[in-house]
């Protein structure tokens, strides 16, 4: 049993990585209704009854209601979950019941389309059995049924679907549920209270669930009306051969699913992207963003930008002076995105900041925020730093690199080329590493350019990445630009490489131009 009900799960989280599931939804129900609009007009209306044009009528309204409601569903695709990928094959699967019911009676009584008229009413049965389905495998998940037992009933619900379906293939042989005479004409068969078993049993199903459920009254009501109104409707309709409308009664109740349910979800979703904007505005303003920076300093000229991926990022870069002649730059990245990596950056940014101001060098900085940082890593989330502290007096730079890319140097003079310094592990990887330190002395109108990994790996269509090469190239084409300038050259180069592909990676970068001390 625990094994069936597991290979039972894992095939629904596979449902909700499908991101075709939703478009294609959407085309077919499209499709189905511009189908069911001109079957309607090349059959005409002249030999039909009120009572059948009714039921076509109200089937091409719920077709395009059920049409857009999954439109909407492929607007909102920050939701496209596994729950929405079960709603929106609901809901095509009900277009796909109603566009059934309209044919059959387009068919009825045309003694030239008997075997079609046998076809689609077989497929009007199986589809009202997947429907019922669908409606409580929606409904399971709407009222968070997920304990043992309901598990066991999801089984036998799920069990007893294929028996009904067979039931239903009876009838090309022999008239269980309906026959269809000589003529083309449709009539139930004696035994076509057996097709109502399954609704039955998922029924009883449901109202158990209902029972013991710890819902919301919201959740119960909508669960509530998916029993109510298909039973009024068949209550209304069970003496009156013609109309047809039990699927356009469940359509009103998918229409209570997308208008409270979802707006429920709208509602979450608004607050938490106002969450995020705000998280955002935070950790812009806690990077350094007033450029020029420090433009009384005649030594140097610094530009730096921090492009998340998502609405807060992992990536930040720092730069601040350690006393009047010292100049810190630091730039880092953080394992993972969005707001894990952004609280992971922004305790890292602060432990390292705080660190240099004690005076210690680059590498008993890096050695000292590990220790810290190790302490209490239970997400088990590290970070790659470079960090140089640069005396402006004569231009000399000690750096340490922990997991880093290379910084790239450029001479006065030269071309920009990879400054491979030594290199030590990540910030948060083990406890009691001893960080390596690099020295190099910047020349008056030398250039130093630090990025993350986001600049090389970004990657196009092909999945081809942007390189080293291409990253080189674009610096050296614009080698004697201002920081500033050179920044804006390697993005519009990246993102002219990757064209409309979705950022993966959140792109940082700094450049300083040290042009030394005024004799």
């Amino acid at each position: 049993m625990k094994d069936i009900v597991k290979r039972i799960d894992n095939r629904r989280s596979w449902l909700g990585r499908q991101e075709w599931i939703i478009p294609v939804c959407f085309a077919f129900s499209c499709v189905l209704v511009v189908t069911s609009i001109v079957l309607f007009v090349i059959r005409g209306a002249g030999d039909m009854k009120p009572e059948w044009m009714f039921s076509i009528g109200a089937d091409i309204l719920c077709m395009a209601v059920c049409a857009m409601l999954c439109f909407s569903c492929s607007l909102n695709y920050k939701e496209q979950n596994e729950d929405t990928h079960v709603f929106v094959t609901l809901l095509t699967t009900n277009a796909f019941a109603l566009f059934l019911d309209e044919s059959s009676w387009l068919v009825q009584g045309i003694k030239s389309l008997r075997t079609l008229n046998l076809f689609v009413n077989v497929l009007f049965f199986m589809m009202g059995s997947v429907l019922i389905y669908l409606f409580w495998e929606y409904i399971r998940r709407a009222l968070k049924l997920t304990n043992r037992a309901m598990k066991v009933a999801d089984l036998f619900v799920t069990a007893m679907l294929y028996p009904s379906l067979l039931l239903c293939l009876i009838n090309f042989f022999y008239p269980l549920f309906f026959s269809i005479d000589e003529n083309g004409v449709y009539s139930r068969a004696a035994q076509w209270d057996v097709s109502q078993i399954y609704l039955g049993i998922t029924l009883t199903v449901v109202i158990i669930a209902i029972s013991f459920a710890k819902a919301s009254n919201k959740d119960r009501f909508v669960a509530i009306s998916f029993i109510a109104i298909p039973l009024i409707n068949q209550v209304l309709t069970f003496q009156y051969f013609g109309i047809s409308t039990q699927y356009a009664s469940m359509t009103v109740s998918i229409v209570l699913i997308y208008g409270v349910l979802f707006a429920e979800r709208e509602k979450m979703l608004a607050s938490t992207e106002m969450e995020l904007d705000v998280a955002t505005r935070i950790q812009a303003n806690m990077l350094p963003n007033k450029f020029p920076f420090m433009p009384e300093r005649t030594e140097f000229d610094l530009y730096a930008s921090m492009d998340p991926a998502k609405e807060v990022g992992g990536d930040f870069y720092d730069c601040f002076m350690v006393d009047d002649d010292r100049l810190a730059l630091v730039i880092a990245d953080v394992s993972g995105k969005g707001i894990p990596a952004a609280l992971f950056m922004m305790a890292s940014k602060i432990l390292i900041k705080n660190c240099i101001m004690t005076g210690e060098s680059p590498g008993e900085v890096l050695r000292t925020v590990n220790n810290q940082i190790c302490e209490n890593n239970q997400e088990e989330m590290f970070v790659t730093v470079w960090l140089g502290i640069l005396d402006l007096r004569d231009g000399t730079l000690i750096s340490a690199n922990a997991g880093h890319e290379y910084p790239v140097y450029k001479t006065s003079g030269g071309d920009f080329s990879l400054c491979k310094t030594k290199h030590s592990f990540v910030v948060g990887g083990m406890k009691g590493i001893k960080y390596k330190e690099s020295q190099m002395q910047m020349e008056p109108d030398s250039k130093l350019f630090v990025y993350t990994d986001g600049v090389p790996e970004a990657e196009d269509a092909t999945e081809e990445q942007y390189g080293y090469d291409r990253f080189l190239a674009v610096l050296n084409k614009n080698k004697d630009a201002d920081p500033k300038q050179l920044l804006t050259a390697v993005d519009e180069d990246v993102q002219k490489f990757v064209q409309n592909q979705p950022q993966f990676d959140d792109l940082t970068m700094l450049c300083i131009h040290y042009k030394g001390k005024e004799k």
